[in-house]
């Protein structure tokens, strides 16, 4: 019985006691309310577009009843533009004439002691240089492999490397000029549709369409000496600058790789001054320009890898053979540059014709 007796009121203190824990549980405390905003951004408008080296007139309004003062403003789409404005914010411009073409993520910072307020907008910048038209002369004709479906073309002291497409046909070719028969040509499995072509510290670079595979070749005998992979999608024309691999994939971008680890360092995209230039082919980098061949089209763009502008223009349309030009499969492919005399080969998938060009002005 004293078992009893004396249990009864313990059981009873304990239940009391945590029920009175349970009523002492403190409510979370509500999270701090957000600073007020210090501005609104009024101009310029998401999407608009502008030409580069246009003035572009930045509106903010300031709330008047946020208690931050506005001590400085950074506005900038790259580091290398970044423009520092302290008060007087009623005539706030970012001079463009620094900036890429094409889609620019505008960042407007604003400071207040310590404080960092950030307001984004895209804007799209065309070129503001209308493209140079050069003009060309046919120096010579040299027979060309019909058979060869072009799609990658350099020359190296007196011959021409040649990559060509097609799955179960995808090849790499060193070619004799004069005669257009390969002297040594190595053929692809037949489940890679070889793409672009460079040469980079004495090796063959050559991608493919859309498997993200390529493969690094001796420069004398074509020996492979290692395959990589590459994070961009599609695989269309490639070319060597600046210590960079620079790769199309059809669209209106340029791509740039380190060659060790084929990593993207950077990319660009290329207006001229009437807006995108897309279907960018095969490449040739000649003199701190890279040129491209324009899929379905007889013009050869010439384009600025700093900036994405299209500097010039080349209308290849008079040496597309007329029976060519209304077969999509026989299309203009294929840029070299001899940098001894400075002139250009061009050709076509499938065609039966080299041509030698001398370009004017020179490029």
């Amino acid at each position: 019985m004293k078992v009893r007796v004396y249990f009864f009121p313990i059981l009873i203190l304990i239940i009391a006691s945590c029920c009175n824990k349970k009523t002492q549980v403190r409510e979370p405390s509500s999270p701090p309310m957000p600073a007020a905003s210090m501005a609104k951004l009024v101009e310029p408008r998401e999407g608009e577009t502008f030409r580069c080296g246009d003035s572009i007139r930045i509106r903010l309004q300031i709330d008047k009843d946020s208690l931050a003062q506005v001590d400085s403003v950074v506005i900038f789409s790259r580091p290398e533009d970044r423009q520092v404005f302290s008060p007087g914010f009623e005539n706030l411009r970012w001079k463009s004439a620094g900036a890429r073409v094409g889609k620019n993520i505008l960042k407007i910072n604003l400071y207040s002691n310590g404080r960092k307020e950030t307001h984004t907008v895209v804007l799209t910048l065309l070129s503001e240089l209308v493209p140079a038209v050069y003009h060309y002369r046919v120096i010579r004709q040299y027979p060309h492999d019909e058979n060869a479906w072009t799609q990658g073309l350099f020359y190296d002291k007196g011959m021409l490397y040649e990559s060509t497409g097609l799955e179960g046909k995808s090849s790499l070719r060193i070619v004799s000029i004069k005669t257009g028969v390969p002297v040594r040509r190595i053929d692809l499995e037949k489940q890679f549709f070889a793409e672009g072509i460079a040469l980079f510290r004495d090796q063959v670079f050559q991608i493919t369409w859309k498997t993200q595979v390529g493969f690094i070749y001796d420069k004398e005998t074509l020996d492979l000496i290692r395959r990589f992979d590459y994070p961009i999608k599609e695989g269309w024309g490639l070319t060597a600058g600046n210590n960079k691999l620079i790769m199309s994939d059809g669209s209106a971008r340029l791509y740039f790789l380190e060659p060790e680890y084929f990593t993207q360092t950077d990319q660009i995209e290329v207006f001229d001054h009437k807006g995108m230039v897309t279907y960018l082919n095969e490449l040739e980098y000649i003199n701190g320009k890279v040129l491209a061949n324009i899929w379905y089209k007889s013009i050869i763009v010439v384009i600025d890898p700093g900036t994405g502008k299209v500097t010039g223009q080349i209308d290849l349309e008079k040496l597309i053979p007329e029976e060519y030009k209304e077969d999509s499969n026989k299309v203009l492919n294929g840029i070299a540059y001899n940098p001894k005399n400075g002139h250009i080969y061009i050709t076509g998938k499938n065609w039966p014709k080299l041509y030698e060009l001398e370009i004017s002005p020179s490029l």
